[in-house]
């Protein structure tokens, strides 16, 4: 807001004399000669007050104009949101409905977590719901999964998760890494170079459960169901690079991707409040 300009301050009145003696007389006269030299700066005085009167109200019609102006940009820079077109709402009621399954269906899978180590010093598995490793354990997931033939990206995975090997206690987060076979839409076993590697020992790994042939083939038919909608969307990259979807502790999605996921993201969107 513009300030307004100060009040113009009010001249000093002159002196009185009374009358009676030469002496007064004397210095009312001379008193006379000193407030006629002092006509022009009271002048001066009147020109300023007046001009000081007319800066005040220049300055008041000024900041009305800056207000409304101030107030134009504010419904510049927060224009009314762009109506969807039919093409675009189908695609974005076909986008939530397609989380939405997703989320639903993750719920009765189970993930093989580390339980301890035996005395091999090898990491003891037991399987989990995903819904009770959310709800009990307040964990998200972190599903990355890739097509029959891109194994390599699972590793690049497993080595960017040792570099930032701290987050994923504190956010408690786990990562399953799957391999998804688009043709039959079913799961594929890790390779054995994968499944050897110290790299699948880290904490955080949770590895989709495969000793079940029904529950095998949900995991490939959402996770095909992800691959499709990722297309549906122009992310033709998926086929290349794979795909990352974050669960929350709540359930729901919070985000999907492809490529290899970016922990810097999965932690913000997993920030333990």
């Amino acid at each position: 807001m513009w300030s307004r300009a100060a009040k113009a301050r009010s001249a000093r009145s002159g002196w009185s004399f009374g009358r009676g003696s030469l002496l007064v007389a004397l210095l009312a006269l001379q008193y006379a000669s000193l407030s006629f030299c002092r006509l022009p700066l009271l002048h001066r005085r009147t020109r300023l007050a007046r001009h000081a009167s007319f800066d005040r109200e220049r300055l008041n019609n000024e900041a009305t104009f800056a207000e409304g102006l101030v107030r134009s940009f504010e419904g510049f820079f927060q224009p009314d949101e762009p109506q969807l077109s039919p093409e675009e709402q189908e695609a974005q009621d076909r986008q939530q409905a397609s989380s939405e399954a997703t989320a639903q269906a993750l719920q009765s899978l189970r993930l093989n977590v580390q339980a301890g180590e035996d005395d091999e010093g090898l990491p003891l598995l037991r399987a989990a719901p995903v819904s009770v490793l959310q709800s009990k354990a307040k964990q998200s997931v972190v599903i990355f999964a890739v097509p029959v033939g891109k194994e390599q990206l699972i590793t690049d995975v497993l080595l960017s998760m040792r570099i930032e090997a701290k987050g994923f206690s504190e956010r408690n987060v786990l990562v399953a890494p799957a391999i998804v076979d688009l043709t039959s839409r079913r799961l594929v076993e890790l390779p054995p170079n994968i499944r050897a590697s110290k790299l699948l020992r880290q904490k955080p790994i949770a590895l989709p459960l495969e000793t079940s042939g029904e529950e095998t083939a949900t995991w490939g038919e959402v996770l095909s169901a992800e691959f499709e909608e990722a297309e549906l969307q122009g992310t033709n990259e998926v086929m290349e690079m794979g795909l990352a979807v974050i669960v929350g502790r709540e359930g729901d999605i919070l985000r999907r991707g492809f490529g290899r996921p970016s922990w810097k993201v999965v932690f913000s969107e997993t920030d333990v409040e």
